[in-house]
C-alpha cells in the first residue's frame, strides 16, 4: 500500500495534522506505546494550550518572523469548537492563558477527531526515510512504509523518557537541511562552585525578580531550588541561550536598594536586619555572604556594593538543568529552506516539518502548543490542496 500521507510522531503537532487531513489515507507512526506522552505532561497535567496574546515577538529563532503566516492562518475558533465537541472544558485566565480541564481531555479530543482514513502504528520506532521518484520509503519498526507526503512531527531532544531523540534532525539532514545547534530551553540554572555553597540554604524561596542577559530582560517569578534557580522569568530568558553568558538578577526591582539603605541608616542596628526588609531572610544572608555591620558605620562603598548585590547580582551561567528537565529544545531545523505558509521543504517536494523540531521556540504561556497546532494545520492544508 502507498499511503497518501505518513505522519511521524503522535504528539500534539502530529495528531493535529492528522485531524486536519481530509480524504487522504494517512498513517501515523509513533515510537512510544501510547500517543501524546509529552502533551499529557504539559502544564503538570493542566494543559496551557494557547495564549490570547499571540505574536511573533513571543518566539525565538534565527528568523522569528517565520511563524507569522502559520499563526495568523490558524483557526483558533475551530480548535475551540473541537475541544467543546469532545467536552474538553477550558478556561481563559486573566493573563491570557487558555487552560484545559486536563491534558488528557485535549489529547482525547484530538484522538476522537481522527477520521476513518487515519491509522496509528504505536511502538513503531522510526529509523530513516528515502525518496524514490515521487514516493517516500519510510523505515520504521522493522518495516518499510510508502507514501506520497511525509510529515515530520517528531519533536526534538527534551524528555528522552518520553521518546525524544534527534530523529527529526537526522531526517532533515539526510534531505540536505541545515540544523541550527540545539540547546535545552525553558529550563533552570544549576549553581556550581562558590555559588552552590553560597546559596545552599535558599531552596524553596520564591520572589518576583527581574532577570537580564544581554538585550533580553524578563520580570516574573524566580524560585530557588536545591541546586540552583528556576521559575518563569528564568525559563523565558533561557529561551535566548544563556549558557556561558552573564546573568544579572535584580532581587528587588521595585526598590533602589542604595537609596533604601541610606534612608534607613538610623533604623535597624545591623545591615542584615535591614536587608531582610527587602528580600527573604535566608536570601538576605546569602546575598551578604557573611558581611554584616552596624548600619550607622557603613561606608559609601559598602552601601554601594551591598546595593549592587541586591539590584544587580551577576554571575556566569555554567550549567543548565539539561534536556531531561527542559520543557523544550531551542534551535533545530533551519527555517531558511522551509515554506512559512505550508511547512514544506523547499529542497524536497511533499516533505513537511512541524512543531518543536523547527527553529521556532516560544516563551512560556501556551506559545509552543500554539505553534504545534498552527504549523500542523499549515501542513495539513497544503496536503489537502495538493
Amino acid at each position: 500500500m502507498i499511503f497518501d500521507c505518513i505522519i511521524l510522531g503522535a504528539g500534539a503537532s502530529g495528531l493535529m495534522c492528522a485531524a486536519k487531513i481530509k480524504n487522504a489515507k494517512t498513517l501515523i507512526i509513533e515510537g512510544n506505546q501510547k500517543p501524546g506522552l509529552k502533551l499529557l505532561a504539559s502544564g503538570g497535567g493542566l494543559c496551557n494550550f494557547y495564549n490570547a496574546d499571540l505574536s511573533f515577538k513571543n518566539y525565538y529563532g534565527q528568523n522569528p518572523h517565520f511563524c507569522i503566516s502559520a499563526l495568523k492562518s490558524f483557526d483558533f475558533e475551530d480548535f475551540k469548537k473541537l475541544l467543546a465537541e469532545n467536552k474538553a472544558d477550558f478556561t481563559l485566565r486573566e493573563d491570557g492563558k487558555f487552560f484545559a480541564r486536563s491534558s488528557r481531555s485535549v489529547l482525547d479530543a484530538l484522538l476522537n477527531s481522527l477520521g476513518q482514513n487515519i491509522d496509528i502504528r504505536l511502538g513503531c520506532k522510526f529509523k530513516k526515510a528515502l525518496k524514490n521518484g515521487d514516493i517516500f520509503e519510510v523505515y520504521a519498526g522493522g518495516e518499510v512504509f510508502k507514501c506520497k507526503n511525509l510529515v515530520c512531527s517528531l519533536g526534538a531532544l527534551s524528555h528522552k523518557n518520553m521518546g525524544a531523540s534527534s530523529a527529526a534532525f537526522d531526517l532533515a539532514e539526510s534531505f540536505g537541511h541545515e540544523i541550527v545547534p540545539p540547546y535545552p530551553a525553558l529550563c533552570g540554572v544549576v549553581f556550581t562552585g562558590d555559588l552552590k555553597n553560597r546559596f545552599a540554604d535558599t531552596a524553596g524561596i520564591s520572589l518576583k525578580a527581574e532577570l537580564t542577559c544581554g538585550k533580553n530582560k524578563f520580570l516574573g517569578g524566580l524560585l530557588f531550588t536545591h541546586d540552583g534557580i528556576s521559575g518563569p522569568a528564568l525559563f523565558n530568558l533561557s529561551l535566548y541561550g544563556i549558557k556561558n553568558k552573564t546573568l544579572e538578577i535584580n532581587f528587588c526591582p521595585q526598590i533602589k536598594a542604595e537609596d533604601f539603605i541610606k534612608q534607613n541608616k538610623n533604623g535597624p542596628k545591623h545591615l542584615l536586619s535591614l536587608i531582610e526588609r527587602l528580600i527573604p531572610p535566608r536570601l538576605a544572608k546569602a546575598i551578604l555572604n557573611g558581611f554584616d555591620k552596624k548600619t550607622a558605620d557603613l561606608t559609601k562603598e559598602e552601601i554601594s556594593q551591598t546595593a549592587k548585590q541586591i539590584n544587580d547580582f551577576s554571575f556566569t551561567v555554567e550549567k543548565l538543568t539539561g534536556y531531561e528537565k527542559a520543557e523544550i529544545t531551542a534551535g533545530g531545523i533551519s527555517t531558511k529552506e522551509i515554506s512559512s505558509k505550508t511547512m514544506m521543504s523547499q529542497k524536497t517536494k511533499s516533505l513537511y516539518f512541524t512543531g518543536e523540531c523547527l527553529d521556532i521556540s516560544g516563551q512560556l504561556g501556551g506559545y509552543n502548543l500554539a505553534w504545534a497546532w498552527a504549523s500542523a494545520c499549515a501542513a495539513a492544508k497544503s496536503i489537502n490542496e495538493n
